[in-house]
């Protein structure tokens, strides 16, 4: 992903703010005309395209309304945005999009809990999300309702575990590797790199996330 990405970013932005500026235009203009009342004002609302019907597709547009199809607030292309832009990487991680399985954790709130999972990632464990947010991803270290009898499962997950806690409480990146479990209950090396980002709240806030890409070891070398 490069300057290609952050220009299209970019130009869909411009395109958000210039239809919200509409939107709030074309709002303006229906309540000044329906607060005036009579059959006129009708005739003048409907010559002006501002018909109940053109409002109601305007206000389902998701350039004026965005988040229509991300409540969530969060979307891939800006997560990716910020990995690529995070200032001082230590980890390469190639080429990355759509395509990547990944989650977004919160690294403000106990727990660091999943707050957005990519439908690659679904694909890759067999969760949805629904049953992924909300949620630490320490679960995939055990199948479905049970436990991992796999000692040396146990064990090469412990010391990541210890590993990657420390690089959190330093602020660092990471790449480790975890014994984890789909939901169907195969077991697969999960090769798990962590980035932390900031992300704009409003007012000039940021906040604080974690980035975890997640692939298939098996894949990787075996195509």
């Amino acid at each position: 992903m490069g300057s290609e990405y952050q220009e299209q970013r970019r130009r869909l932005e411009e395109l958000r703010r210039v239809a919200e500026l509409r939107n709030a235009q074309q709002t303006v203009s229906e309540n000044s005309v329906v607060g005036s009342g009579g059959a006129g004002s009708s005739q003048e609302m409907m010559m002006r395209g501002g018909s109940s019907g053109t409002a109601q597709q305007q206000r389902q547009d998701p350039l004026i309304y965005p988040g229509l199809y991300s409540p969530s607030g969060f979307d891939m292309m800006g997560i990716l945005v910020r990995v690529r832009q995070r200032p001082n990487p230590t980890i390469d991680i190639g080429n990355i999009d759509s395509g990547v399985a990944l989650v977004l954790c919160d690294s403000a709130m106990p727990d660091m809990p999943i707050v957005y999972c990519s439908e690659p990632f679904e694909n890759l464990t067999g969760y949805s999300s629904a049953e992924i947010l909300g949620h630490n991803c320490r679960f995939l270290q055990h199948p479905t309702g049970g436990y991992c009898h796999d000692e040396r499962a146990r064990t090469a997950n412990e010391l990541s575990r210890r590993e990657i806690k420390e690089r959190f409480a330093r602020g660092e990146e990471a790449r480790v590797r975890f014994w984890n479990f789909t939901k169907e209950g195969k077991m697969f090396v999960n090769v798990l790199t962590t980035i932390p980002i900031t992300w704009e709240e409003g007012r000039g806030e940021e906040k604080r996330y974690i980035v975890g890409f997640q692939a298939d070891e098996g894949r990787i070398y075996c195509g």
